[in-house]
């Protein structure tokens, strides 16, 4: 958003210098037409604006300055330009071939205030406000603390072995019995595999009949619509020959 800045330093009764700081545009002119339109009703003659940092003015803000200085001129004043910028510049040209009425141009604020009949005047600095510190004190000085001895590196401690699980005690009189065991659950093992290879040939089996029954289906099914379309010919035939002719 456009911004523009207005600061109006006052001269003398009858000469005021207004410094423009920003832009000037349709958004910003009511601000500066909120200073200017009353100075006609003031004794003020001399207006002096420092557009030295007006970094832009378009036709709605040049259009202002201009109806401001017609304003002053019937009392015999004028608004003039000081330390104007090249494009500036160029656009009061501009304006002043079309129109009788030209706003006055100086290169810098003291040959404007000299054509005012002011002597040298130096614009006042804005006040810097100071913001207040806090006063610090002074604090005493910690003293160092005592050095320690350097701790001697603690060596990890040695792992202790991990007791060993009691060994397992065999009975060598039930030995036989585990090995009948374990051959027992083999042999079901193995038994249970056939029964499912069996199983799996089977229902390979089955589903081969299945298919060629299918087949077969399939080719019975067409001979039979092959033979409903044959039949079907002959009755019509066999109607067509039984119909009597027409007399």
């Amino acid at each position: 958003m456009m911004q523009l800045s207005v600061r109006l330093v006052p001269v003398d009764d009858v000469t005021l210098v207004i410094a423009l700081t920003g832009e000037l545009d349709s958004t910003t002119k009511p601000v500066l037409a909120a200073f200017l339109d009353p100075l006609p009703h003031t004794p003020v003659k001399h207006v002096l604006v420092a557009a030295g940092d007006l970094w832009f003015c378009d036709l709605n803000g040049l259009d202002l300055l201009a109806r401001t200085h017609r304003a002053l001129q019937e009392k015999d004043g004028y608004l003039a330009l000081a330390e104007v910028q090249p494009p500036l510049r160029r656009l009061v040209a501009l304006m002043t071939e079309r129109s009788l009425t030209a706003i006055p141009l100086f290169a810098s604020m003291p040959e404007a205030l000299a054509a005012a009949g002011v002597e040298a005047y130096q614009l006042p600095e804005p006040p810097v406000r100071r913001r207040h510190l806090p006063r610090l004190r002074t604090v005493p000085r910690a003293q160092p603390p005592a050095r320690e001895q350097p701790r001697s590196r603690r060596e990890p401690a040695p792992e202790q072995p991990r007791p060993l699980a009691p060994p397992v005690e065999l009975d060598a009189s039930r030995l036989p019995e585990i090995i009948f065991e374990s051959r027992s659950l083999r042999d079901q093992a193995v038994h249970q595999q056939q029964a499912l290879h069996k199983r799996l040939h089977a229902a390979a089996e089955a589903r081969t009949r299945l298919l060629r029954t299918r087949r077969r289906c399939d080719d019975s099914l067409l001979a039979l619509r092959s033979s409903l379309s044959e039949a079907r010919s002959i009755l019509t035939l066999t109607e067509a020959d039984r119909v009597p002719p027409h007399l």
